[in-house]
C-alpha cells in the first residue's frame, strides 16, 4: 500500500512501476500471450492494499543466523538500493507488483556461511490482498536453504516479487511450496554465479501464476524441479526460463503434473542458449499424467538457441493413466482410487528424487500425500 510516510524514492518508483505497467504485455513474450486465460479474475490492475501493517513473514532461527545476515526493511532506506537497478520487470503482473507492495526487504547472507537450518519466507493472507518485494543477495562461498511457502485462504490474494543475486562458489538451496486456497501470484528472478537447486510444488485450489527467470553466468549449474497436483476447478500458469549468458553452464529442468477432474494447466518452459554460452549444457522435460477426460494439459517447450558449441536437449509428453498398470495394481489387492492414488504419487513424486535436503523432501512428500487425499472421496 502506498503510504504518504514513504520516502520519496520510493513514491518515486512506484509511481515508475506503474506506467511500467501500462507499457507491458502480460507475457513477456508475444508467443504466449494466446495462451493467457482468466483475465478478470487473476489479471487486474487494482492492486491497492487496504492496510499498511508489516506482516511477521520471515521465519528464522535467529541464533544460527546471528551475525551471518542483515535485513533491511524497503521503506525505512532513505534512498534507492542499488539493487534495484540490477532487475528490469519482465511483464505486467511484475510491475503491478512492485507498484502496490506492501511488504519489502533486502536481506544480505555474509560470505564464506554454511547453514543447515532453513530460512524461511511465509506469505500467509487470510483475506483481501496481500503484496511483498524481497530481494536475497547470497554471498561468496556459501551454502543456504531457502524456503518459501504461499498459504492464501479462499478469496484471498497472494502475490509476491523475490530477486536473488547468487555469488561464486555458493549454492542455494530452494524450495517453492504455493498451497493456497485462493490466488496467487510469484515472480522469482535470479542471477547466479553459483549453484541453484530449485524445487516447487503446487497444490492450489483456485488460480496460479508463477514466472521463474534465471540469469545463468559463467560456471554456473542450476536444477530446477517442479511438480502440481490439479483438481477440482484449479488453475496453473507457469513459466520458466533459464538463460544461458555465458560460458560453461549446466542447467537441467524437470516439470510433471497430475491433473484430474476440471483442472488445467499450461507450462511454458523455455531454454535459451545466448551467443557468448559456449559449452553449455542445457535438459528440459515436461510431462503430465491425465486422470479426467475433462482435465488439460498444455505444455509449451521451447528452445532458442544462438551459438553452436553447446548441446541442448528435451522431451514432453500428456498421457492418460496406462490402464494396464492400473490393472496390475488393483490384482496386487488394492481398490480403484488406492491404485490411482499410488501411481499417482509415485508419478509426482519422482520429480523430487534428486533433493538431498530431507527437510525438503519430508514437507514435499507429506504435501503431496495430504492433497492426494481427496481422491478418497
Amino acid at each position: 500500500m502506498k503510504s504518504e510516510n514513504e520516502p520519496d524514492w520510493l513514491l518515486g518508483y512506484r509511481k515508475e512501476e506503474k506506467d511500467n505497467a501500462n507499457k507491458l504485455n502480460l507475457e513477456d513474450r508475444k508467443l504466449f500471450l494466446k495462451y493467457v486465460e482468466k483475465e478478470s479474475e487473476l489479471y487486474f490492475d487494482n492492486l491497492d492494499e487496504k492496510s499498511d501493517q508489516y506482516n511477521n513473514i520471515l521465519n528464522y532461527d535467529k541464533d544460527a543466523f546471528k551475525d551471518k545476515l542483515e535485513i533491511k526493511n524497503i521503506k525505512d532506506l532513505k534512498e534507492k538500493p542499488e539493487e534495484f537497478y540490477k532487475f528490469k520487470d519482465k511483464d505486467k503482473i511484475e510491475a503491478l507488483i512492485n507498484s502496490n507492495f506492501s511488504d519489502g526487504f533486502i536481506i544480505t547472507f555474509n560470505d564464506n556461511i554454511n547453514i543447515s537450518k532453513t530460512f524461511t519466507i511465509k506469505q500467509s493472507v487470510d483475506a483481501d490482498k496481500k503484496l511483498t518485494k524481497i530481494i536475497l543477495i547470497i554471498g561468496k562461498n556459501s551454502k543456504l536453504y531457502i524456503n518459501d511457502e504461499i498459504d492464501s485462504y479462499k478469496d484471498a490474494y497472494s502475490g509476491q516479487n523475490i530477486y536473488i543475486i547468487l555469488d561464486e562458489d555458493s549454492e542455494l538451496n530452494f524450495m517453492l511450496l504455493d498451497k493456497s486456497e485462493g490466488k496467487s501470484i510469484t515472480n522469482l528472478n535470479l542471477i547466479t554465479k553459483g549453484k541453484l537447486n530449485f524445487a516447487s510444488l503446487f497444490i492450489n485450489e483456485n488460480l496460479s501464476r508463477d514466472r521463474l527467470w534465471i540469469n545463468m553466468l559463467e560456471h554456473s549449474e542450476v536444477n530446477i524441479q517442479e511438480g502440481l497436483i490439479g483438481n477440482k476447478e484449479s488453475y496453473f500458469d507457469i513459466e520458466s526460463e533459464i538463460t544461458h549468458s555465458e560460458k560453461n553452464t549446466n542447467s537441467n529442468l524437470n516439470y510433471r503434473a497430475v491433473l484430474d477432474n476440471n483442472s488445467k494447466a499450461v507450462y511454458k518452459g523455455v531454454i535459451r542458449q545466448e551467443k557468448y554460452a559456449s559449452n553449455s549444457y542445457a535438459y528440459l522435460s515436461e510431462h503430465s499424467l491425465i486422470l479426467d477426460k475433462n482435465a488439460k494439459s498444455i505444455s509449451v517447450p521451447s528452445l532458442e538457441i544462438e551459438t553452436n558449441e553447446l548441446k541442448a536437449y528435451h522431451s514432453a509428453s500428456s498421457q492418460p493413466l496406462d490402464k494396464e498398470v492400473l490393472f496390475y495394481a488393483m490384482s496386487r489387492g488394492l481398490d480403484k482410487n488406492n491404485a490411482v492414488k499410488m501411481i499417482a504419487t509415485g508419478f509426482i513424486e519422482a520429480v523430487f528424487d534428486k533433493i538431498e535436503n530431507s527437510e525438503f523432501t519430508n514437507t514435499l512428500k507429506n504435501s503431496i500425500e495430504s492433497k492426494m487425499m481427496y481422491l478418497n472421496s
